[in-house]
């Protein structure tokens, strides 16, 4: 029996997800299956990796005739899995197998659950580093159920919001029972995913289908950031500009919201804003009293900027956008501070249940090796039933 399938989507970037499921692969679960879905320009460097993996528990859907958006290519893959659970990753990222171990201890505690999600781990691969990083590792390894109405409440109402929400149920870097997406598609016009931006619009979706969620403290999985990855070229203003022209191009449907605006250039407050805005405008949500909330999201998505110049640009920008959205009074919630100090070595060491550490630690070359290497610190999987009898 298939119990997780791990998709990714991935267009032109075939040497890091190559990587990754290689190292998945090298696992000895037989409960779990990789399936590749390849919207590159070339064909061939998957279809080789997967021919000669000769591997049952990998599949390659082949790029189509033309070039799929985002939404399409992950749309496409969900009719091709087989197992009870599903997650994405993206392709510079990486997940553990391990998981169906995860799946099989939580739904024998919390039988109900069919969303579950996990602590977050960051690599930006080394020829994307212009300096030494510092990453944070959740040391935590408690299973906790979670009430929906506080993820609503975080998600809609964007409570004790960072720069975005702090709402993580959805596919991607999660996994929802096969149950849930199919109640997705019927639900919400017969699509698994509905919006350009797919992770936050899932998460939207998610969490109005689903009833048993369950946070995992421990990391299961890797957020990668290559050269080429939207994270590292957000750092950037040009390179910024030439990936919004890219994906608007190659994009189906709309991102902005109506009477929201914010241009998605701004940042990740902005662009999740849209998300969420255009999915209440079509469902019919009304809510009150969030807006402060998203203002002050605004300003931290501002201060996450160590470039002066852009940090400046950004502020403009969100106090441009939250003056015509709601008036000049609605700037005394938005007030951004310029906090990095390259003079202040960054803290090493434990603190708040987390491990700051090196990105570099152990000369990890890719998300996989990362991953392998902070495994060995963290809480093992295969002890985590016993534990929790």
């Amino acid at each position: 029996m298939t119990v997780l399938s791990i998709c990714i989507p991935t267009r032109n970037r075939q040497n890091y997800a190559i990587s990754a499921v290689r190292r998945m692969l090298a696992s000895e679960r037989q409960d779990f299956e990789v399936v590749l879905a390849d919207n590159s320009d070339d064909a061939a460097p998957l279809a080789e990796f997967v021919n000669d993996a000769a591997d049952p528990r990998l599949k390659l859907l082949a790029p189509e005739d033309k070039v799929l958006s985002m939404r399409a290519n992950w749309e496409r893959i969900v009719a091709q899995t087989s197992g009870e659970w599903v997650s994405y990753i993206g392709d510079d990222d990486y997940l553990d197998p391990e998981l169906c171990e995860v799946i099989r201890v939580t739904r024998k505690i919390v039988p109900n659950v069919d969303a579950l999600t996990w602590g977050r781990l960051y690599f930006i691969w080394p020829e994307a580093r212009n300096a030494p990083e510092v990453t944070k590792m959740p040391n935590g390894s408690h299973l906790i159920g979670i009430k929906k109405d506080d993820m609503i409440r975080k998600l809609f109402f964007w409570e004790d919001a960072a720069d975005r929400p702090k709402c993580p149920f959805g596919v991607y870097h999660g996994a929802v029972k096969r149950t849930v997406l199919e109640d997705i598609r019927s639900t919400f016009s017969g699509q698994y995913f509905g919006h350009p931006i797919v992770d936050y619009d899932n998460i939207c979706r998610t969490l109005m289908v689903a009833n048993g969620l369950v946070y995992f403290e421990r990391p299961m999985s890797v957020f990668g950031a290559c050269r080429a990855s939207n994270t590292i070229g957000l750092r950037d203003e040009k390179a910024a500009q030439s990936l919004f022209e890219t994906f608007r191009k190659e994009m189906d449907g709309t991102m902005e919201a109506a009477n929201f605006p914010f241009p998605v250039e701004l940042g990740i407050t902005a662009q999740i804003g849209h998300v969420i805005e255009k999915f209440k405008q079509e469902q019919g949500i009304e809510i009150n009293a969030w807006e402060e909330n998203f203002i002050k999201a605004c300003a931290r998505n501002c201060e996450s900027h160590h470039d002066r110049k852009l940090f400046e640009a950004r502020k403009n920008g969100y106090r441009k956008a939250i003056r015509e959205w709601r008036g000049k009074g609605a700037l005394a919630a938005f007030d951004p501070k310029y906090k990095y100090r390259p003079d202040i070595p960054p803290f090493m060491g434990f603190h708040d249940n987390q491990m700051s550490l090196q990105m570099d630690i152990g000369g990890a070359r890719s998300a996989a090796e990362y991953y392998d290497i902070l495994d060995t610190m963290m809480f093992p999987i295969h002890l985590l039933e016993g534990r929790l009898q």
